[in-house]
């Protein structure tokens, strides 16, 4: 079954929340609608990505072919937007869609999402999710660690909370105080916005174990206002894992992601008597001054901060986020923006 999609449908989906039926109409009208059995194929890994699909009724399955076999990615429920990554990049499918339900989808091209992304309140959401896809898929960058200790190290993704959490929970009252400025542990609601990031204005590295991913041994981040050039700072590390590099390593790192997001400085704060992160902090030939009592505010360049890493590193770091926070931020960008 096929037929038009009315703009008040549209309005009608999550994703689209806060756009005018009329601001949606010249995407509508490109749009047309189809059903779905369960069990139907819409598009397969590999093949060509040149339509979009918007979930209005039943549920999808997205999977991936894996060495041990398919690998159940999500199961998208009604209101999903479904492929729009490769429409946005002009590549193939990385997965498979098929109906789990009754399904019923407004299909739409490269134009069609691009009179999406027109819309304001469409193209600050869509930005979000296709950040997080595309942080999702990227591959964890393997180093070593000062003593030699191979370890990998990857974007912060919602399933790192527990190790994320485990890593927070290594930390003594002390690397609390150093961290948080507080002995106390960080509330679960602070525990969640500091993994509910979105990897443009909000971006965040974690270190892992290979031999054990579930668990974190490090982390550092970045968050700044939309737009700015000027991002805040803050770097994290379990208890047992001080003083094994790995703050050179996460300093370097988030210079790498702040330079791909188009930030030239990044601002920490650390406490006075906090010298083993001071020291890291030098390394970036940063200009310090006192805060408040006894907390100095270090500002550097993210340029300086990403020349500490090998250049053969640096350059896989890169790499890796390229996609998420340029890729991504500029093609969700209407093309009649500045």
């Amino acid at each position: 079954m096929t037929g038009p999609v009315a703009p008040q449908r549209l309005a009608s989906l999550p994703i689209l929340a806060g756009a005018n039926p009329d601001d949606l109409a010249p995407a509508a009208a490109r749009m047309w609608s189809r059903s779905a059995e369960p069990g139907e194929v819409l598009v397969r890994e590999g093949e060509p990505g040149d339509t979009f699909w918007l979930l209005l009724e039943g549920a999808v399955s997205v999977t991936r072919s894996s060495p041990s076999g398919v690998q159940l990615l999500a199961e998208a429920p009604a209101g999903s937007i479904l492929g729009e990554l490769s429409v946005l990049r002009h590549q193939p499918r990385t997965a498979t869609l098929t109906a789990s339900e009754p399904s019923v989808l407004a299909v739409g091209d490269h134009e069609t999402l691009e009179l999406l992304l027109a819309v304001p309140a469409v193209r600050n959401r869509m930005r979000l999710i296709a950040s997080s896809r595309l942080a999702r898929d990227v591959s964890p960058v393997p180093t070593e660690l000062s003593d030699g200790t191979p370890v990998l190290l990857h974007p912060l993704l919602p399933q790192d909370r527990e190790g994320f959490l485990a890593m927070v929970s290594g930390m003594s009252a002390d690397s609390l105080r150093r961290r948080f400025f507080s002995v106390g542990r960080p509330s679960d609601a602070l525990i969640e916005y500091l993994i509910d990031i979105d990897y443009v204005d909000h971006f965040a590295w974690i270190v892992v174990d290979p031999a054990d991913q579930a668990t974190g041994l490090a982390s550092a981040r970045y968050v700044r206002a939309p737009g700015d050039e000027v991002a805040e700072a803050a770097f994290g590390t379990a208890e047992a894992h001080h003083s094994r590099g790995l703050g050179t390593l996460l300093m370097g790192a988030l210079g790498v992601a702040a330079a791909e997001a188009g930030i030239g400085t990044l601002v920490a704060h650390v406490l006075d008597e906090n010298t083993a992160m001071r020291a890291v902090f030098a390394k970036a030939h940063p200009k310090t001054v006192f805060d408040e009592p006894g907390v100095l505010q270090v500002t550097f360049s993210s340029e300086a901060a990403a020349a500490v890493l090998d250049p053969e590193l640096r350059a896989r770091l890169s790499e890796t986020v390229h996609d998420i926070v340029t890729a991504a931020s500029l093609a969700l960008t209407a093309p009649h923006d500045p």
